[in-house]
């Protein structure tokens, strides 16, 4: 469970019952993420069993005290039922300082449960709930050539040199694009010299670049907003280079703010495709706001033309996707890079079955 981006963006299951909680993230040296409880504090998330990442109940979320190495817990976490049912201190430490969680039988009968997570000690605590992770990391050398980056906003992720000669598609003029959504991003020379690279069409089918034409296509939190996403591979698959590459970054909706969504299925991807479906549906506005944003209504999100997410992921969820695009033919191989409690994941699809071994 990602406890750090939960508690940062205040998200509703988050209530500060005492004292202070706050998020920390460290880049150097420790490389890590997590929220410091001080002295007393009392952090209650509300009714975790609707988080997908409590389908299993799990013994460790990942989560650690940081130099509570071979200590006695200074940390107790409580399970509160609906019904009032109540167990206290179900966490214990290894001697590593990972919690580890004993869950109450009588959970699987109650209609919903909160989680109390309390600094029992007069000093601060440093609940250490992930790595940072940056999944791009392990695609880099991957987007080389003539390629295509989808839908990077102002701040496209792969940048032109010697051997990358980079375009970003948008669906919007660059101008327009900031008049909609960047009125708060400044505007600078380097950024106005990439934007001379953009060039209009749509993502779903990237009819702007010619068939075989690219060695690589690159999305950064694109492709989940796509409908018919094996459609969509099929399109990308087509303006390959024989030895081209399809790279992307999604969110782990276990661990981002889809934490309450369900994963989409094969059943989903196969009916977009034989129906040829291309544009959202009522019925994807309701599941986002059902799971993700019932503070809206689907016609106010559809009115404004509101960008939601198509489709849900988790890792082996995205390989099942993957295995399917590779069954039909339109790739050889995969790979996914992941780590967990990170919000999102990457993945790489090769046409070449020989690309991936460099």
């Amino acid at each position: 469970m990602n406890l750090f981006d939960i508690v940062k963006r205040n998200d509703r299951c988050v209530e500060i019952l005492d004292g202070s909680v706050e998020p920390f993230r460290y880049d150097k040296p420790q490389w890590f993420c997590g929220v410091t409880l001080q002295p007393g504090a009392r952090l209650k998330l509300k009714r975790i069993d609707e988080f997908a990442v409590m389908e299993t109940f799990p013994r460790d979320f990942g989560w650690s005290l940081v130099g509570a190495e071979n200590t006695p817990s200074p940390i107790k976490i409580n399970v509160c039922s609906s019904d009032g049912r109540r167990a206290d201190s179900v966490a214990s430490l290894d001697s590593k300082g990972a919690i580890l969680l004993t869950w109450p039988s009588w959970i699987g009968y109650t209609d919903g449960y909160d989680l109390e997570i309390v600094n029992s000690s007069d000093k601060p605590l440093e609940l250490k709930s992930g790595p940072v992770f940056d999944p791009r990391a392990a695609t880099r050398g991957y987007l080389r050539g003539t390629g295509i980056e989808v839908g990077p906003g102002s701040n496209p992720f792969v940048k032109p040199s010697a051997d990358v000669d980079v375009r970003y598609l948008e669906a919007l003029p660059i101008d327009e694009w900031l008049r909609n959504y960047g009125k708060h991003i400044e505007v600078t020379p380097e950024k106005q010299e990439l934007w001379s690279r953009y060039i209009l069409g749509d993502a779903q089918r990237i009819e702007c670049c010619e068939t075989g034409s690219l060695d690589f296509i690159f999305s950064n939190h694109v492709f989940e907003h796509l409908m018919n996403p094996l459609g969509v591979l099929e399109n990308w698959s087509n303006r390959l280079k024989p030895t081209g590459v399809v790279v992307g970054v999604v969110p782990d909706l276990r661990y981002c703010f889809d934490l309450r969504q369900p994963a989409s299925t094969p059943t989903d991807w196969l009916s977009e495709y034989e129906a040829g479906a291309w544009a959202l549906t009522s019925a994807k506005y309701e599941k986002w706001c059902k799971y993700t944003a019932p503070y809206n209504t689907p016609e106010d999100l559809a009115a404004r033309n509101y960008s939601i997410h198509a489709h849900y992921y988790t890792p082996s969820a995205f390989r099942q996707l993957a295995m399917i695009a590779i069954e039909k033919g339109l790739f050889s191989n995969f790979f996914l890079s992941t780590s967990p409690n990170n919000k999102d994941f990457g993945w790489i699809l090769w046409r070449d079955p020989n690309m991936g071994s460099e």
